[in-house]
C-alpha cells in the first residue's frame, strides 16, 4: 500500500503526507576533486520535514497518512519500500530514517586535464559548418570600416585648409569680418 509514495516521490521531487510531513529529494550535483584527480558522482538525498500544524489539507495521500498515522502510533515505526522509515519517538515527534545506498554507484571517476593547443575541430555556428581555426582568424581580423574614417577626416581637413588658403590668397586677411578701409 505504502509503495505509492517513492515513485510519486522520484517523479516529482517532492511528496506532502498530511498530518506526518513532507519528503523532499535533494540534488547534490557532481563536484570535480582537483587533488586528486576525480570527478564525485551526484548525490541524491531524502529529507523529511515534519508537520507541526494542525491544519487540515486533502490531497492524495491523505487516506494513506491516516494509515500510516495510526501504524506510527501502534508500532512506533513504519519502513517505507525504496526510501526509509518513518520513526515515533516517546515525544510524539516524527523523524526519518533513508536508506542508505550503496556505495559502488557512487564511485569516483578518475579524470585527467588535457590541453591541445594546435588541435582543430569543426563548430556549427549558425547554420554553417566551420573549425575553430577559422573563428579564431575571423576574430583577429580588424574590420576595414575603423581605419577608413581616419582617411576621409584627414582628406577632408585637407580640402578645407586648402579652400581657405585660396580664399586668403584672393581676398587677403581684410576680407575676414567687417572691417571696412577709410
Amino acid at each position: 500500500m505504502y509503495q505509492i509514495i517513492a515513485p510519486s516521490l522520484f517523479q516529482n521531487k517532492i511528496c506532502r503526507l498530511p498530518g506526518i510531513g513532507t519528503l523532499r529529494i535533494i540534488t547534490s550535483s557532481a563536484r570535480h576533486d582537483f587533488a586528486n584527480a576525480q570527478l564525485l558522482a551526484p548525490v541524491e538525498s531524502v529529507e523529511f520535514v515534519p508537520e507541526n500544524n494542525d491544519e487540515k489539507v486533502f490531497n492524495e495521500f491523505s487516506a494513506m497518512s491516516e494509515l500510516l498515522k495510526s501504524k506510527l502510533d501502534e508500532s512506533g515505526s513504519v519502513f517505507l519500500k525504496g526510501l526509509g522509515t518513518l520513526i515515533r519517538n516517546g515525544d510524539g515527534n516524527i523523524s526519518f530514517e533513508a536508506l542508505q545506498l550503496d556505495p559502488i554507484f557512487f564511485q569516483p571517476v578518475y579524470t585527467e586535464r588535457v590541453i591541445r593547443e594546435n588541435a582543430e575541430h569543426s563548430l556549427l555556428v549558425g547554420d554553417q559548418q566551420t573549425t575553430n581555426v577559422q573563428m579564431t582568424e575571423f576574430f583577429n581580423e580588424k574590420p576595414l570600416l575603423k581605419s577608413r574614417w581616419k582617411l576621409w577626416a584627414i582628406i577632408l581637413g585637407a580640402i578645407g585648409v586648402c579652400a581657405l588658403i585660396i580664399y586668403l590668397s584672393r581676398y587677403g586677411f581684410n576680407s575676414l569680418g567687417n572691417i571696412k578701409s577709410l
